[in-house]
């Protein structure tokens, strides 16, 4: 069951460094669209640290049903709320760098993703 889960991962990080690119790559093309994508981005990167995050804790709540001497430390909520919190903060920080729209749709990133091929991998 790990082992699906794991698979499922690693097909969500690899299309989340894709989604990564391909914005990257839309950023350099595209000037007069800047502003909005950088706000991705920053939205996408917070989202991919927010998805390992969650994955080293899950791995880790997986490894103790296996070996009870493994204990997970916690959830990784508050980890995951200083992520998001730090990227509004930088939003409302320095609002011609960034825009709230753009910080907030690229923290969906990961959840997207791991909606399309995790939970699907799981039925």
């Amino acid at each position: 069951m790990m082992q699906t889960f794991s698979l499922a991962m690693r097909k969500t990080f690899r299309y989340a460094f894709l989604c990564i690119a391909l914005v990257a790559i839309l950023w350099a093309l595209l000037p007069e669209y800047r502003l909005f994508l950088q706000s991705l981005l920053l939205g996408m990167f917070g989202s991919l640290l927010n998805g390992s995050v969650l994955f080293s804790k899950t791995w880790r709540i997986g490894q103790m049903a296996v070996d009870p001497s493994v204990r997970p430390k916690g959830t990784g909520m508050l980890q995951r709320l200083l992520v998001v919190g730090f990227a509004v903060f930088l939003t409302v920080r320095f609002p011609h760098t960034f825009v709230f729209s753009g910080v907030i749709l690229g923290l969906f990133l990961f959840q997207l993703l791991g909606f399309l091929f995790v939970y699907r991998s799981l039925k």
